[in-house]
């Protein structure tokens, strides 16, 4: 295996294990904040603020992760009216979107995290950087898969007359 091959395969596979290992955290922060609220009579205060930051980071990972499979949501149907030069096009002019709009949630997500480094969350008490680096951390990801997607396949999106996703994530 090549070098790319496994740094590509390293940022997959660390992605889906948080992005797993999170939505169990999740699952189990809320049964427990419901378990000691209404069979204890006693709520932890710390349940809702794990359960909310978790699914934030779960939100951006499993983008990242549909960037790779394809499976962005997409109305392919005035594409698909499209002769294959202007198709080809409208596909490169939506890459540039995207990818403006993933670099804009990079810069400004990174700036984010700057600002509310030394705030403090409510119950948890950790740096606010903490969750707020999901938007930049999830961006640089997304970005990354939509490039490797646009290497292999050229494309971003899958076509409506095709039912493979443009990348495998294997």
């Amino acid at each position: 295996m090549l070098w790319g091959q496994r740094i590509d395969s390293a940022i997959t596979d660390v992605s889906r294990w948080l992005m797993v290992t999170l939505l169990w955290v999740m699952l189990g922060s809320i049964s427990l904040g419901v378990f000691f609220r209404y069979f204890l009579g006693d709520a932890i205060v710390w349940s809702e603020e794990v359960a909310r930051f978790s699914m934030v980071w779960v939100s951006f990972l499993a983008g990242s992760l549909t960037f790779r499979l394809g499976g962005h949501v997409a109305i392919l149907y005035f594409r698909d009216l499209l002769p294959k030069p202007l198709d080809r096009a409208a596909g490169t002019l939506t890459a540039m979107i995207i990818a403006a709009f993933l670099l804009v949630l990079i810069v400004t997500g990174a700036q984010m995290v700057a600002q509310v480094a030394e705030q403090r969350s409510a119950a948890l008490e950790i740096s606010m950087a903490i969750p707020y680096s999901a938007l930049p951390i999830g961006g640089i990801l997304m970005l990354y898969q939509m490039i490797r997607v646009l290497l292999v396949t050229g494309t971003i999106s899958v076509r409506s007359d095709s039912d493979e996703p443009p990348l495998n994530a294997e």
